[in-house]
C-alpha cells in the first residue's frame, strides 16, 4: 500500500488523508472506528480527515448513526483532480512566463543541474539543439542506455560520435548512424581525475564519479557525474573547460578502435 499511498501524497493528498481514502476502498464502506483501525490513522484525527475527504469529493457519507462513508469511483475522483491540476497548471506557466519574459538574466557560463527529470531534459535539449555534431564519452553506460533513442535520433541529422571504455558490443545497431569507437581505461587522455580538478570551483566539497562526458559543436560541454545516490550535470560554455575537454575529446577519439 506505501506505493499507493506516495502517490496519492504526490496528487496533493497529506498521508493521513491518503491512508484514510485507501482503507474506504479497501472496506468498501466504514465507520470512523473501521477505517481508524484499517488506515492506522489515529482515531482522534480520523473524523477531520474524513470530513476533508467528504469535502474535496473523495468520499460520501450515509444519514447513518455512526457516520459511515463510502469511497467515490476512484476512476471518476482521480480523473476529475487531474484535469483540475491540469488546468492550474497552465494558469501557473502562463503567469510565470509572463513573469519571467521581463527578467534579466545573466550570461553565467557554467551552470549546476541536479534531479533526474532536470537532467534528462537539458540533455536532450542539448542533443537536440547540436547544429553540427554531438560527441559523447561513456564511462558508465547507464545514460547512454536511457539516451539511445534520442542518439539514434540525432544520428540521421547530424554527426554522432561516442567513445565507450566498456560494453561498445552491446550498443552496435542501437545508436542509429552514430559512429562508435571503443577505448580501455588507461588510454583515456586526460585521466578522471583532470575533470575533478577543473570544476574545482563549482564546489569544492563534490566527489566525482564522472558517468558521462558530452560536447556539441564544440562549443557547450556536459559533465553527468554520481554522488552518491544522486546525479549532477555540470554545464559549460565558452570557458577553458571546454577547451580541455575538447582536447581530451580529440585525443581520446585519435586512440580509440572502431567498433566491428
Amino acid at each position: 500500500m506505501s506505493g499507493i499511498t506516495e502517490h496519492l501524497m504526490s496528487l496533493g493528498m497529506s498521508e493521513y488523508e491518503a491512508k484514510a481514502y485507501i482503507a474506504t476502498v479497501v472496506l468498501g464502506e466504514g465507520t470512523i472506528k473501521e477505517i481508524s483501525d484499517e488506515s492506522k490513522v489515529p482515531r482522534s484525527r480520523a473524523y477531520d480527515v474524513m470530513e476533508r475527504l467528504l469535502e474535496k469529493g473523495f468520499v460520501e457519507v450515509g444519514n447513518t448513526n455512526p457516520r459511515c462513508y463510502r469511497a467515490n469511483d476512484p476512476a471518476e475522483v482521480f480523473g476529475h483532480l487531474i484535469e483540475d491540476l491540469e488546468k492550474a497548471r497552465d494558469e501557473v506557466v502562463k503567469a510565470l512566463e509572463e513573469i519571467g519574459s521581463t527578467a534579466e538574466r545573466k550570461n553565467n557560463p557554467i551552470w549546476t543541474i541536479k534531479g533526474e527529470w532536470a537532467i534528462d531534459h537539458k540533455v536532450a535539449e542539448m542533443i537536440d539543439s547540436a547544429k553540427r555534431e554531438v560527441v559523447m564519452i561513456s564511462i558508465h553506460n547507464d545514460y547512454l542506455r536511457r539516451y539511445a533513442r534520442i542518439v539514434a535520433s540525432a544520428s540521421e541529422k547530424k554527426t554522432v560520435t561516442v567513445v565507450m571504455l566498456e560494453g561498445s558490443r552491446d550498443f552496435i545497431g542501437s545508436l542509429g548512424k552514430t559512429r562508435l569507437l571503443s577505448i580501455t581505461k588507461g588510454k583515456l587522455s586526460p585521466p578522471e581525475p583532470f575533470i575533478t580538478n577543473a570544476m574545482e570551483d563549482v564546489d569544492k566539497s563534490m566527489e566525482y564519479d564522472v558517468e558521462l562526458i558530452m560536447v556539441c559543436d564544440r562549443e557547450v560541454s556536459v559533465i553527468l557525474s554520481k554522488e552518491g545516490s544522486g546525479h549532477r550535470a555540470i554545464i559549460s560554455s565558452g570557458t577553458v573547460v571546454d577547451y580541455f575537454i575538447n582536447r581530451m575529446m580529440d585525443l581520446t577519439i585519435m586512440e580509440a578502435k572502431e567498433c566491428d
